[in-house]
């Protein structure tokens, strides 16, 4: 369950919306740098509750790399599902790879590779003007502290979502756009039933340039599908 999971939420989240903010318009808050490679902490988790319950839980990391002047996204994801339907804990690694400019998509995992086409564009993502700030705050001290905004806002995809997003904004007003590094969002998504849900939590760790365009490499098992 966790390869199909963790491909479902990508998938929604940062492929269609970024699972980070939403596309850029011209009066956005801000908007994330058009290409980085970091690495990010991954929590989720999904009730679904009507005669039976089910739960899972999925905790991780993700190597991930952004390039929108490339058109692709990059993501190695290890991590390990723990549910009351599964015996155990299963862990689990999986590599997709996004090309949106040849609109292909690569996922491999177990060795086994599996390609797929990709239906939607690629966006630069930012944070919209009608967001609510909720919070400010501090990271770091001295000469390396910087500030922290953190904001509340909804998408309007097929599969909505609540989401907080605290980043690191920068503060210069002759700079347009604004630039915004994220440092941790947190996406909930409802269900029909009120009682069943699914939420989870990315946190942006070392967000620094893409050290090397061969990330975006077809992985060599997917080459000859």
């Amino acid at each position: 369950m966790l390869n199909l999971w963790i491909v479902f939420i990508f998938v929604l989240g940062y492929v269609e919306a970024f699972a980070v903010l939403s596309p850029e318009k011209d009066d956005n808050v801000c908007c994330i740098p058009e290409n980085w490679e970091g690495m990010l902490y991954l929590d989720f988790g999904i009730v679904f509750i009507d005669q039976n319950t089910a739960f899972s839980y999925i905790n991780g990391t993700v190597h991930a790399a952004y390039s929108f002047t490339r058109k692709k996204v990059f993501f190695n994801i290890t991590g390990t599902e723990l549910s009351p339907l599964i015996p155990r804990p299963v862990p689990e690694n999986t590599v997709l790879l996004y090309d949106f400019e040849k609109r292909m998509m690569y996922s491999l995992s177990g060795g086994e590779c599996q390609k797929s086409s990709l239906d939607s564009n690629m966006t630069n993502q930012c944070i919209p003007n009608e967001a609510k700030q909720i919070a400010t705050g501090v990271f770091g001290s001295g000469n390396t502290t910087r500030l922290l905004h953190t904001y509340q806002f909804s998408t309007d995809i097929d599969v909505p979502y609540d989401i907080t997003a605290t980043v690191f904004k920068n503060e210069l007003t002759p700079i347009h756009p604004k630039v915004c590094e994220p440092f941790y969002v947190n996406y909930y998504t409802p269900s029909v039933n009120p009682d069943s849900g699914s939420m989870y939590g990315l946190q942006f760790m070392d967000i620094g340039p893409i050290k090397s365009e061969k990330i975006f490499d077809i992985p060599k098992p997917c080459i000859t599908i």
